[in-house]
């Protein structure tokens, strides 16, 4: 799931730039190094961390920042995860905040791990704690392995007749903001709970692309609005072409970094 194209690097030249703007009078150098370590971490698996923290330190010799982190909203969100019933352990409580960082350079974004790592209470805890932020946001969740390619993106019978499917009811609603969903909405979230393969990924290209659009057989164009955000949850990318692989962030949970302890004291 590594993409080291130019999709990535436009993503962390956006992450460096907001970086050299919270701190403009700082060298390029330990803002380069940051963005670069701690951008690219939250998708590195645990056996490959130190090999490419090595190679970080061999491109920027002497050159060590500290992480930039933003305290006030990670207690905002070990908060949050208490309130909704959870552990607040630290390192749920950074991928959680790790969430945030990709979702504000990509637009769509993976969240890869082993079934029960706590995917889908990472992006739940942040929508909680965005929420109690006071930016609203809603959120809606699909299986597209649960519907056919046709249910999914809808279809045209021989009479010519355009019967809608899943994916375009719920982009539409978001993207022209009605059934529900408002402009005071900062926050707009697709998940995609299920695996990933060829003959449903593909038709989303444009959607994850700097295109940003959904186009439908009924020539139908659904624009993503600046709102919107594609969340796919997701074991493994076997089955994901490199063209897929590099239109999103990854965020990848292992198995070790929240582990069993949180679940065994939330049981206790």
């Amino acid at each position: 799931h590594y993409d080291w194209g130019l999709r990535a690097v436009k993503s962390l030249l956006r992450q460096a730039g907001s970086l050299k703007r919270l701190e403009p009078e700082s060298d390029e150098n330990p803002v380069l190094c940051r963005a670069l370590r701690d951008f690219n971490t939250s998708k590195i698996t645990t056996l490959d961390m130190p090999i490419f923290l090595r190679l970080i330190k061999d491109l920027f010799p002497g050159c060590w920042p500290d992480p930039f982190s933003d305290p006030d909203f990670e207690k905002f969100c070990a908060e949050m995860s208490r309130k909704r019933g959870l552990q607040a352990d630290p390192q749920f409580v950074i991928k959680t905040v790790g969430m945030l960082g990709i979702l504000g350079v990509r637009h769509c974004m993976f969240i890869i791990g082993p079934s029960g790592c706590g995917k889908t209470q990472v992006w739940k805890t942040l929508m909680a704690a965005l929420n109690a932020r006071g930016e609203d946001g809603l959120w809606e969740q699909a299986n597209p392995k649960a519907v056919t390619s046709d249910e999914l993106y809808g279809t045209m019978s021989k009479t010519k007749e355009w019967k809608d499917g899943l994916i375009a009811v719920i982009f539409r609603n978001m993207s022209k903001e009605i059934n529900g969903y408002k402009s005071s909405h900062q926050h707009k979230w697709v998940i995609l709970d299920g695996d990933i393969d060829a003959t449903w990924i593909e038709s989303m290209n444009t959607v994850m692309d700097d295109n940003k659009v959904l186009t439908l057989v009924s020539n139908e164009r659904i624009p993503f609005s600046p709102t919107m955000r594609m969340i796919l949850e997701i074991q493994d990318m076997k089955h994901a072409s490199p063209a897929t692989v590099s239109r999103g962030g990854v965020l990848f949970i292992n198995e070790t970094d929240i582990g069993w302890k949180p679940e065994v004291e939330s049981w206790r």
